[in-house]
């Protein structure tokens, strides 16, 4: 196949996801609107019934980190080098989604770059890289300002550094992995990456002889520098860092008060793999179907137990296989010891893609059937169920969430009424029950009051 059809075949599936997702690119981020929201949540009232998400929380959080905020006021538990990135996008650019998508464009271009230096075979880079761009737990990613997708980018340039490191032996390539290792502990909170560096130095061990225990310390000196630099937002008002190390103290505390001590439904990831089914974990929390699931989770984790089972025939084979297998078993083991969500796989996810198409190597149209496969699951992307938005406008207007309800109003709707005239209707008029159809504007569906007064 030629490398202009390639091209434009990776061309094309960027832009499906982003015309199935275009509503991101016309919101605006309303500063007022989410700072009255985050101050009557249940972040700051208990059992507030105004419940807000952690995909609003983010991008509040983030636009308050870009104004100056004490990162350690605000959400501290959770480090600021994703929300930052969200709250620039909705200060300057008054749209947090487009850094989403930015995110997911550049996490193609990393995962393309990792996988050339995997895969000899032009058409397996390309097959994988398809199998990223459009994998239905990535493509969710773009239209929800979490905190995932920045992860695991950060994630999949370490490990290429990582790698570049063993054919190069250049100190370089070990500082810039080593630097975005440490942003990706700046990202979330810092659970796994103890285990990842350990499996880092075993790789940097075996990769040079000469310099071993100094390469050792420089790796994890500029680990914690990356995770200085993801509190950039913080030093540019607060350079001075005792108190900055001092405060972390917080986050400790908070983390240990907050453990529930290891009692977790250690299945829950096993089932979201292998049967398409997560239990929710919060009491009466009930069996749900995982709408952004694939067949590329069950097929890659029994790759990496074949993989470590027989550990001798895959160093021999490919170590570089071996190091993605020794990752991926230690996520999933930790994994068992957290309140799992199954977006939680998407850190995982890269490193089952090209277990499978190393697997898959001679059999390419197995991978072009997977990439099919997709399909199903893309649904739940690409085409919104409009019961969704009658449901969840019920549930406002029943809780008396008029400013949520308003936000479900499509375009027509708002420029007929005002957000203040809309307040003070449903302060007189509680009970109305307003004439309505659902709409598809954007590829999403709203709320349209034709027909009624305030047509």
């Amino acid at each position: 196949m030629k490398t202009t059809i390639k091209w434009a075949i990776l061309i094309s599936l960027i832009l499906i996801v982003a015309y199935f997702n275009r509503w991101i690119f016309v919101f605006k981020y309303e500063p007022e609107y989410w700072e009255n929201y985050y101050y009557t949540s249940q972040w700051n009232i208990p059992n507030s019934d105004r419940v807000i998400s952690d995909d609003g929380l983010y991008k509040f959080v983030g636009y308050r980190l870009v104004t100056g905020e004490n990162t350690f006021n605000i959400n501290y538990w959770i480090p600021p080098m994703g929300k930052n990135w969200y709250g620039v996008g909705a200060k300057y650019l008054q749209n947090p989604y487009l850094i989403s998508f930015t995110f997911y464009l550049l996490s193609l271009f990393a995962f393309w770059s990792l996988s050339k230096l995997i895969f000899k075979k032009d058409n397996l880079r390309w097959l994988s890289l398809y199998l990223w761009a459009l994998n239905p737990l990535l493509v969710e990613q773009i239209w929800q300002t979490m905190l995932d997708l920045p992860m695991v980018l950060f994630f999949i340039v370490h490990i290429y550094f990582l790698f570049k490191f063993e054919t190069k032996k250049s100190i370089k390539n070990l500082v810039i992995s080593a630097i975005f290792l440490g942003l990706t502990a700046g990202t979330k909170p810092a659970y796994f990456i103890p285990m990842i560096g350990l499996i880092d130095w075993w790789w940097i061990i075996t990769v040079q002889k000469n310099n071993r225990f100094k390469n050792i310390f420089l790796y994890l000196f500029f680990v914690i520098g990356g995770y200085v630099l993801s509190y950039t937002c913080y030093f540019i008002v607060h350079p001075n860092p005792i108190p900055w190390i001092r405060l972390h103290q917080k986050v400790i505390d908070f983390q240990i008060i907050n453990s529930s001590g290891g009692n977790h439904d250690v299945l829950n990831i096993f089932r979201t793999i292998f049967l398409d089914k997560f239990k929710g974990f919060w009491v009466g929390g009930q069996e749900m179907i995982v709408k952004n699931w694939s067949l590329v989770l069950p097929l890659g984790t029994i790759l990496l137990l074949k993989n470590v089972l027989f550990l001798k025939k895959t160093i021999n084979q490919n170590r570089q296989i071996l190091y993605l297998s020794l990752i991926g078993i230690g996520y999933i083991l930790m994994c068992l010891k957290i309140d799992f969500w199954p977006r939680y796989l998407l850190f995982l996810l890269p490193i089952l893609i090209l277990l499978v198409v190393n697997y898959f190597a001679h059999k390419p149209l197995v991978l072009i059937l997977l990439l099919i496969s997709y399909l199903p699951w893309l649904n739940y992307n690409f085409f919104p169920n409009q019961k969704e938005v009658i449901e969840e406008w019920n549930q406002n207007i029943s809780a008396k969430h008029y400013r949520e309800a308003y936000r479900l109003l499509d375009k027509n709707s708002q420029q007929n009424i005002k957000e203040n005239d809309w307040l003070k209707h449903w302060e007189s008029n509680p009970d109305d029950n307003i004439s309505k159809e659902p709409v598809l504007e954007n590829n999403r569906w709203r709320i349209n009051l034709k027909g009624t007064k305030f047509d």
